[in-house]
């Protein structure tokens, strides 16, 4: 009764000296978002000083009830960034393919595994240090302060600081890196956040913990004992240090349910507190309850905390990457109630700050990221959030910021010119300077003295059947004006030359009358075509000069039905291609850890401290603009009553007129009813006629109005046909009905590539309208992968459970095996349910046969 009380008159007095301002301003969003709190009557002198972004005294953080306050009382808006992949791996950061370092190594404990296995532990100790020596050094560090971040989040491992081989011992090197970063930091007044990323034994089952598949520190009481130990080493060293902005106990600890979280972050704020009482504690906020799983802190006992929470809107199933799921996000919806809205109405109801120490708001979204990053940063210091991106640094085969990497910056890859495919835009028909996928620019192929002779290559292919045409290609110098390229403009194949990479037949024809290609008429073309999977490259010698820049100029159109699974790259490489051997433009070294030498891989880890870096330009131009973006200030309102007519020949769409500044319409189709959608049509009145149809095929279509600055929200969807799927078939897995926001869509690399659903935990689902003729029992083929196996799902029908199925380890999470079943289905209409048991598994299609067979 007597800590009842206490906590009670606490909660009283803490709100009795929240500041004033804070109240005002706490009141005045939530207002926006649909809340009914009162508005203000009177404004009072704020209690705390607000100074601009950056003019903001450096000095100690304190939780003040949602601020992040300095020692004097001011809000401090914190924004900046991850150093991902620095002190804790994630190797998918070096090269997002399967096995970036060798097969069979997903995760830094295996690749320290197999590095001490062959070459010793000294050796392994001495390739680890050099990759952190290399990966961050000075440079990043002045361009984290160039782009005006004032907060760098470091995640680290458990073991960058305990010696494994001595549980509860530090290392001799124990506080190197932290100890250099903070003094880095300093120098520049950054503060930093102290992210333990990997604990002992793993706080969940990702990679991201270095060791994918364990998710053994909840059951060990070892393990919890060896991570309060390690806090508290923390604590001792950093007590006083103003650098720190907190401690950050946990990340993403999906592995445990909310209350086991709870009761052992207060164990750890616990043992935390019994040594530095001033350094703000963040909880992490990643349970099935989110930081509703807490409550109040202050009812745990819990006082200067803080909650962290991970938001990547259009990334892994929420939604697709674009435009509308940053401005749902950003602006609360439709509702007004929801996204961000959401989340400061929670963390008011506690008077707790808000860390978003993870974020992504550039990748995929070409110029548009540099917007989104800035009106991202701009809306979470207004909801007084601190907010760091994922991440500073990524690298890929190819390199170049293409149309939004991971990272802000990333390797150069002027060796890839353009690239359109079907995965990033299906039926694509652009300028290269628009390619979806990566768009050409300006680019320095050769920065050294003289001239280099270099080859042009353009490489066209596909899984099913390739149709691709290209016209005007010229590679032209910036200063000069003079273009290198011989026969861009085709008619015959003077100046080019062929080699196959693999495949069936396929024929090239420099003369093909391809009529209209991104808004222009053609003179003769070239018309690449197989019609089954194959790869194949022309190519030719050009001279460059060299520090001198180059731009790559054309068009480039898929002719295909749709769901070809085509690419069309152009590439620039010092290398004369030859006969079976792929043309990629690598600009990343590549490395096998399980047979490379020594040298090799030392190599391959030394090369990153010296690599030429691209950043993302549109990004930093952003982030340093002394005005605030315009993106999501001008939205149009809502397309409504959309009503379709189905003919032999058209599907005629029309719709009411939005209300606002409408510039148009953009008209979008699907032939899936949740994914997929791509717009057909740009029109200025609110109807559409669609008549490039293929027959007894269902569409889905939506409208959004759109201005210079912002795109409505999008109409309810309309159908041409029947929702559901007729049985016997196969359904593509992306093409669900519904599914849980968790489930994420990726490309997959079964066979036939094209998409694949994941991301699958307990309770996650996926669903289907099917239509069954006739009852009886079909034969049903999954498609699954699994690097981790023995995992199961249940398949419900309309909340019946027909059978659970086991997905085995098939040898990676894109390495696909065909597991059948068999169930009873009865007549009718149904939801075909897929409800994950256990996690990670991913399926790329489902397949019904029978009846009866």
């Amino acid at each position: 009764m007597k800590k009842s009380l206490a906590t009670a008159i606490e909660k009283i007095n803490r709100a009795r000296v929240m500041p004033m301002a804070a109240t005002v301003m706490a009141a005045a969003l939530l207002g926006a978002c649909g809340s009914e709190a009162p508005n203000p009557i009177v404004p009072v002198p704020p209690a705390f000083e607000e100074p601009e972004s950056g003019d903001e005294n450096y000095s100690f953080l304190k939780a003040n009830g949602t601020l992040w306050a300095n020692a004097e009382g001011q809000k401090v808006s914190l924004r900046g960034i991850n150093l991902g992949n620095w002190l804790s791996m994630e190797l998918w950061m070096f090269d997002a393919s399967e096995n970036p370092l060798g097969a069979g190594i997903p995760d830094q404990c295996t690749l320290e595994s197999v590095l001490e296995t062959r070459f010793g532990a000294d050796e392994k100790e001495r390739i680890i240090k050099l990759h952190r020596d290399s990966w961050i050094t000075e440079a990043d560090w002045d361009l984290m302060a160039e782009a005006g971040f004032n907060l760098v989040r470091i995640p680290f491992p458990y073991n960058l600081l305990e010696d494994d081989a001595a549980p509860k011992t530090l290392r001799a090197d124990a506080w190197d890196y932290l100890d250099d970063a903070i003094a880095k930091a300093k120098a520049r007044k950054m503060y930093v956040v102290l992210d333990l990323h990997g604990a002992a034994g793993g706080q969940g089952w990702e990679q991201h913990t270095g060791c994918a598949g364990k998710n053994e520190l909840w059951d060990s009481a070892e393990n919890r004992d060896r991570t309060v130990w390690l806090w508290q080493q923390i604590a001792s060293k950093y007590k006083g240090e103003a650098t720190v902005a907190g401690y950050g106990l946990l990340n993403e600890p999906w592995g445990t349910d909310s209350e086991t979280l709870a009761e052992f972050s207060v164990e750890l704020y616990q043992a935390i507190r019994a040594i530095d009482q001033d350094h703000i504690i963040i909880l992490a906020g990643h349970n099935a309850d989110g930081i509703s799983g807490y409550g109040d802190p202050l009812d745990l006992g819990m006082e200067n905390v803080a909650f962290d929470l991970h938001f990547y809107p259009g990334l892994f199933g929420w939604g697709e990457i674009g435009y509308a799921v940053h401005r749902d996000w950003i602006t609360c919806g439709e509702s007004g109630q929801d996204g961000v809205c959401d989340w400061a109405r929670l963390a008011r109801n506690v008077y707790t700050p808000t860390l978003v120490g993870e974020m992504q708001p550039w990748t995929g979204l070409g110029d548009l990221g540099g917007e989104i990053t800035r009106a991202s940063f701009d809306k979470y210091n207004l909801l007084n959030w601190a907010a760091t991106a994922w991440s500073l640094k990524t690298t890929s085969k190819s390199g170049g910021v293409g149309n939004g990497q991971w990272g802000l910056v990333t390797n150069n890859g002027n060796q890839l010119l353009t690239k359109a495919q079907t995965w990033s835009c299906n039926n694509w028909e652009s300028t290269f300077g628009n390619a979806c996928d990566v768009p050409a620019r300006s680019t320095v192929p050769y920065a050294g003295e003289g001239t280099k002779t270099m080859y042009l290559a353009i490489k066209t292919g596909s899984f099913n059947g390739t149709d691709v045409s290209y016209d005007s290609i010229a590679l032209t110098n910036d200063a000069t004006g003079d273009n290198l390229v011989v026969n861009g403009e085709f008619g015959s194949d003077t100046g080019w030359t062929k080699v196959q990479v693999w495949g069936d037949p396929h024929n090239y024809d420099y003369n093909y009358a391809a009529g209209e290609i991104a808004g222009v008429d053609t003179s003769p073309s070239l018309r690449v075509t197989a019609p089954a999977g194959h790869n194949t490259v022309i190519y030719q010698a050009v001279e460059v000069q060299g520090g001198q820049s180059y731009t790559l100029s054309g068009r480039f159109k898929d002719n295909g039905d749709g769901g070809n699974d085509m690419w069309a790259e152009i590439y620039l490489v010092p290398d004369e291609p030859q006969w079976w051997q792929d043309v990629d433009g690598r600009a990343l070294p590549k490395v096998d850890i399980n047979n490379d030498s020594i040298e090799a891989i030392e190599d391959f880890f030394s090369a990153f401290a010296t690599m030429d870096y691209v950043q993302n330009d549109a990004v930093m131009t952003s982030l340093k603009s002394d005005a605030p973006a315009t993106i999501f200030t001008n939205i149009p309102g809502k397309a409504t009553d959309l009503v379709i007519t189905v003919s032999d020949t058209a599907n005629d769409v029309s719709w009411a007129a939005s209300s606002g500044d409408v510039e148009g319409y953009r008209v979008y189709r699907s032939t899936a009813p949740r994914s997929g959608f791509e717009v057909i049509a740009e029109v200025d009145q609110a109807r559409f006629s669609d008549q490039d149809l293929v027959p007894e095929t269902t569409y889905y279509y939506y409208v959004a109005a759109y201005n210079s600055t912002d795109e409505g929200y999008a109409s309810d969807i309309v159908a041409s046909g029947p929702t559901f799927y007729t049985l016997p078939t196969k359904i593509e897995a992306e093409n669900y009905t519904a599914a849980h926001p968790g489930v994420q869509t990726e490309g997959s690399g079964d066979i036939g590539g094209g998409q694949n659903i994941g991301h699958f935990e307990p309770g996650r689902w996926v669903e289907y309208e099917i239509k069954v003729d006739t009852a009886g029992d079909y034969q049903l083929d999954f498609r699954l992968a699994s690097l981790v196996g023995d995992v199961r799902f249940a398949v419900e029908l309309d909340g019946v459970v027909l059978d659970t199925v086991t997905v085995p380890n098939t040898g990676g999470w894109q390495t696909y095996e065909t597991v059948t079943t068999s169930v009873t289905l009865p007549a009718g209409a149904g939801k075909l349910r897929l409800n994950s048991i256990d996690n990670q598994w991913n399926l790329n299609w489902l397949e019904f046969k029978g009846p009866n067979n």
